[in-house]
C-alpha cells in the first residue's frame, strides 16, 4: 500500500509514527477515521504487530463499525484477535471474563436507564424519602456524577454533611442502589468502566495480561472522555506507552455527559515526550467556512490552536439572515430549499436545519408542511409526534369531550396517580358493559366494589378533570393551556427532574405549545375570525399533526434534516441553516448564568455547526421570538460578532418584506458588514468590561461567601436556581466554583465568591 500517495503529509505523520504517545488533533473533517484505520493497517502490514496486540476505541457502536469494516477492508479482513470496541463493550468483555474476581459472576445482567430509575425508586421507598423533597432524577444524576470522578458511596459518605438530612440521605441512596445492584448481580452503565477499574486496582495480574495484550493502543474522539474512560486507558497504556488518542478540544460539546475537556488538554504534560501532530487540512468545506470556523472558535482560551484550511477554494460567503420573527424565518429557510431544488442543482436530502434547542424545529416544520417538503427529524421525533405533545394534546381532547375513551387512557394516569393498569383494564371493563364512557365510570368509580383499591383516585382524577372542563370556554386558549399545566401536574413532572436532559426538553416542547395556541389566536384574528372556540383549535392541531405526518413518510431519502445542533456533530451537509443565533437561545441562558466555561463550550457548539457546512452556510437570527408562548426580543447571539466580514454577506432589505427594520444592502460590502460587526462588538466587549470591573472591585476579604467553606453533598440555596447538592469542587482562591445539581435545574457550575449561597 502506497501510504504517502494515499495521505496528506499530516496524516501520513500520524500514521507512521507508532512508538510512544502521540496526540492527533484533528480538526473537523480532516480525515481522523481514514488517519486511525490506515495507523491499524501500517501496524500489521508494514511493522509486522499481530492483530491481537491492536486495541482501538471509540464511543458509538456505529463508529466501531464504521472503523471495523474499513480495517477489514484495508488488510483484507486480516483484524482477528483485534479489539475494535466501544468503551462499553470493551469493558464487558473483559469483566466477563473476570468478573468472580471482584464479586459478580459472569452472567451479570447489564441495567438499563429504566430499570436503574426503577432501583433508585425502591431505595427511596426503603430509606422513606420523598420524591417531591428529593426526586428520583436529582439522586440518579448525583449517582452518576459520583460515579463519572470515580467517587465511591463511602468517599461520598465522609465528603457529605451527615448533619444535612438530604446530604444524608443522598449518601445512604448511593450505598443502598450499589449495594443492591451487586446484590442482583446487575450493573448499570456506569459501572462497567467502575467495575473494570476496580478489577485492575484488586488484581494487578489481570491489568498486567491485558497490558501485555494490547501493547498498541488508540482511542477516537479523546475530548469526550470522562475519568472513568481517562483512567482506563491510561492503565492499559501504562507498560508500553504506546497511546494514539485522536479527538478535538475545539468539538468538546458533552460536558453534560460527564465528558471532561482536561483530558485532552492536559495529555501532552502528563505523556513524557509526546508527538503532537495537528490534522488542519479539511476536506468538507469551502474556505469561507472554514474562516468562520477559525474565527468564532479563536475567543476561546486555552485551547490547542490549529486553524483549517482547505484546497477547495473560497466558495460560497455565508449568508447572514437577521428575520422580523420565528415565521419569517422559517418562511425564509423554505425559500431557500425550494428555490435550490427547483433548479434543479439540489435535492432536499442537501439541506439541513440545525437549531440549538428542539423546541425551535415547531415553526421549521410547520412551514415544510406547508409547501409540502419532506422531511425528517434526526435522532428524535417531529414535534407533534413527542410523547409529551401527544399527551397534552389528550388531555386537551378529553376536556373537550370527555367521551374521547381513546384519550382518556392515555392520559389517566400521566403523571402517575397510582392508578394501577388492572384498575383502569377493569374500569374499561365496567364501561363496556354498561354501554357507557370511560369517564362516567370514573365519575362513579366508588359505587364498583371491584375498583376498590383504586376507586377514591379515580373519582378524585375525574371530579379535578371536571373541574378543569368548566373553564375551557372562559378564558383564551392559551391561558386554558397554562392552567392544564398547573391543575394536572404534567409540566412540573417534568421540571422537577430538570437535572434530566430529556426531561428539560420535553418540559420546553410543552412550553412551546403555548406558542402554538397564541399563533393559531393570531391567525384567526387576521383572517377576520373573532369566534375563536376551543373546538377550532383541536381541530387545527388534528390537521396539522395529520399533515405533518403525511409531509414526512415519504418512502424515499430525499428529505430535508431537522437536527440539534449536539446531534449533527460527526454530519455534514451540502447546505446547512443555523437558526435562532440570539443570546438566551444560542448561546443558551443557562449557559450565560453559569460560567465562561459555559459560554466555550456553547461557542464549540457553535463551532460545530458551521463545520457541518460543505457548500452553503446560513445563519439566521430574529428581531423578536414567540417561544414557550412569551414573545421577547433578544440580542443577536453574541458569537455573530465574531464572524470574518470578508466571508459573510448580508440581506437586501427588500429580501426581508420590507418590515422597516434596519438590514444589509443588496451591494454588500466589508464596512457595511464590520458596521453591524461593530455595533455587537462594542457591546460585547462592553459586557466583558463590566464584567472584569465588578469582579476586580471585589477582593476574598470584601466577599464573605468567598470565606465560606462547602462540602460535597451539602444543600445550598441559590436565589434563582433554589436548592441543590453541591456535587464537586473546583480550582480555588476568587474563582472557586462549585458545581451544584440543583432540585429544579439541573447541574449548574457557579463561582462561590459572586453565587450568594445560602443554607437552604
Amino acid at each position: 500500500m502506497d501510504y504517502k500517495n494515499e495521505l496528506n503529509d499530516r496524516q501520513y505523520e500520524a500514521v507512521v509514527s507508532t512508538e510512544g504517545p502521540v496526540l492527533v488533533l484533528a480538526g473537523a473533517g480532516s480525515g481522523k477515521t481514514r488517519v486511525l484505520t490506515y495507523r491499524i493497517a501500517y501496524l500489521v502490514g508494514e511493522c509486522g504487530v499481530a492483530p491481537h496486540n491492536i486495541m482501538a476505541i471509540t464511543f458509538t457502536n456505529k463508529a466501531a463499525r464504521e472503523m471495523r469494516e474499513r480495517t477489514e477492508r484495508l488488510l483484507n479482513g486480516n483484524v482477528s484477535g483485534m479489539w475494535l470496541n466501544t468503551f462499553h463493550s470493551a469493558c464487558g468483555k473483559i469483566l466477563r471474563a473476570n468478573a468472580e474476581r471482584i464479586g459478580f459472576t459472569s452472567n451479570f445482567v447489564i441495567y438499563d436507564d429504566s430499570e436503574a430509575t426503577a432501583v433508585i425508586k425502591d431505595c427511596q421507598r426503603r430509606l422513606n424519602i420523598d420524591d417531591k423533597r428529593l426526586s428520583h432524577g436529582t439522586i440518579k444524576a448525583v449517582i452518576s456524577k459520583q460515579k463519572d470522578e470515580m467517587i465511591t458511596p463511602e468517599q461520598f459518605t465522609d465528603m457529605s454533611d451527615q448533619k444535612n438530612y438530604d446530604s444524608r440521605m443522598l449518601a445512604m441512596c448511593y450505598q443502598m442502589y450499589r449495594d443492591t445492584l451487586r446484590k442482583n448481580n446487575a450493573m448499570d452503565f456506569d459501572d462497567m468502566l467502575i467495575n473494570t477499574l476496580e478489577l485492575f486496582d484488586k488484581c494487578p495480574d489481570v491489568l498486567e495480561n491485558y497490558q501485555n495484550r494490547f501493547k498498541y493502543i488508540m482511542v477516537d474522539e479523546y475530548q469526550d472522555t470522562n475519568q472513568a474512560q481517562y483512567l482506563f486507558v491510561s492503565k492499559l497504556a501504562a507498560k508500553y506507552h504506546n497511546l494514539c488518542v485522536v479527538g478535538d478540544d475545539d468539538q468538546s460539546i458533552y460536558s453534560f455527559r460527564g465528558a471532561d475537556i482536561r483530558n485532552i488538554l492536559n495529555f501532552e504534560k502528563e505523556n513524557r515526550n509526546c508527538k503532537v501532530i495537528k490534522l488542519e487540512q479539511n476536506y468538507r468545506s469551502t474556505q469561507h467556512i472554514l474562516d468562520a470556523a477559525n474565527k468564532v472558535i479563536a475567543h476561546n482560551s486555552g485551547r490547542k490552536s490549529k486553524s483549517l484550511w482547505t484546497a477547495k477554494g473560497s466558495g460560497d460567503k455565508i449568508v447572514h439572515y437577521t428575520a422580523y420573527n420565528q415565521n419569517e424565518e422559517a418562511d425564509y429557510v423554505v425559500r431557500e430549499i425550494r428555490k435550490g431544488v427547483h433548479s434543479g442543482d439540489m435535492n432536499y436530502s442537501d439541506y439541513a436545519v440545525l437549531y440549538r434547542a428542539n423546541a425551535l424545529s415547531k415553526n421549521i416544520e410547520n412551514s415544510l408542511v406547508k409547501y409540502n417538503i419532506p422531511y425528517k427529524i434526526y435522532g428524535g421525533l417531529r414535534f407533534y409526534d413527542r410523547m409529551e405533545i401527544k399527551d397534552l394534546i389528550s388531555y386537551l381532547r378529553v376536556f373537550n369531550n370527555p367521551a374521547d375513551d381513546v384519550a382518556l387512557k392515555r392520559i389517566i394516569n400521566v403523571p402517575k396517580r397510582g392508578i394501577g393498569q388492572t384498575s383502569i383494564n377493569k374500569a374499561i371493563e365496567i364501561a363496556e358493559r354498561e354501554n357507557t364512557s370511560l369517564f362516567n365510570i370514573l365519575l362513579s368509580a366508588t359505587e364498583y366494589p371491584e375498583l376498590s383499591r383504586s376507586a377514591q383516585k379515580m373519582f378524585e382524577t375525574a371530579l379535578k378533570f371536571s373541574e378543569i372542563m368548566l373553564q375551557a370556554d372562559e378564558m383564551s386558549i392559551p391561558d386554558f393551556i397554562q392552567r392544564v399545566f398547573d391543575e394536572t401536574g404534567m409540566l412540573a413532572a417534568y421540571e422537577k427532574e430538570d437535572s434530566q436532559i430529556e426531561d428539560q426538553a420535553r418540559a420546553d416542547n410543552l412550553r412551546e405549545f403555548l406558542s402554538v395556541a397564541k399563533e393559531y389566536e393570531q391567525e384567526q384574528r387576521n383572517m377576520g375570525n373573532e369566534d375563536i372556540t376551543y373546538a377550532g383549535f383541536l381541530e387545527y392541531v388534528s390537521l396539522s399533526s395529520d399533515a405533518d405526518t403525511k409531509s414526512s413518510t415519504d418512502d424515499d431519502n430525499n428529505k430535508v434534516t431537522l437536527m440539534t445542533i449536539h446531534s449533527s456533530k460527526g454530519l455534514e451537509f451540502p447546505v446547512v441553516f443555523i437558526i435562532g443565533t440570539e443570546d438566551g437561545i444560542f448561546p443558551s441562558y443557562r449557559s450565560i448564568d453559569e460560567s465562561p466555561d459555559a459560554i466555550s463550550e456553547e461557542r464549540r457548539l457553535c463551532y460545530v455547526a458551521i463545520t457541518r457546512a460543505m457548500r452553503k452556510l446560513y445563519i439566521i437570527n430574529t428581531e423578536e421570538r414567540m417561544l414557550y408562548g412569551k414573545t421577547s426580543r433578544n440580542q443577536p447571539s453574541r458569537f455573530l460578532c465574531e464572524l470574518p466580514a470578508s466571508s459573510v454577506e448580508g440581506i437586501n432589505q427588500k429580501q426581508r418584506n420590507t418590515r422597516g427594520t434596519p438590514g444589509f444592502g443588496s451591494n454588500f460590502e466589508s464596512r457595511q458588514y464590520e458596521t453591524a460587526n461593530s455595533f455587537l462588538e462594542k457591546q460585547f466587549n462592553a459586557e466583558k468590561k463590566a464584567q472584569k470591573t465588578s469582579v476586580s472591585l471585589q477582593t476574598p476579604a470584601d466577599n464573605e461567601e468567598y470565606l465560606k467553606d462547602f462540602e460535597i453533598g451539602q444543600r445550598v440555596k441559590h436565589k434563582k436556581f433554589g436548592i441543590g447538592t453541591v456535587s464537586k469542587i473546583l480550582g480555588d482562591g476568587m474563582n472557586k466554583t462549585l458545581e451544584i445539581v440543583f432540585d429544579d435545574f439541573g447541574m449548574k457550575r457557579l463561582i462561590i465568591a459572586y453565587a450568594k449561597l445560602q443554607n437552604p
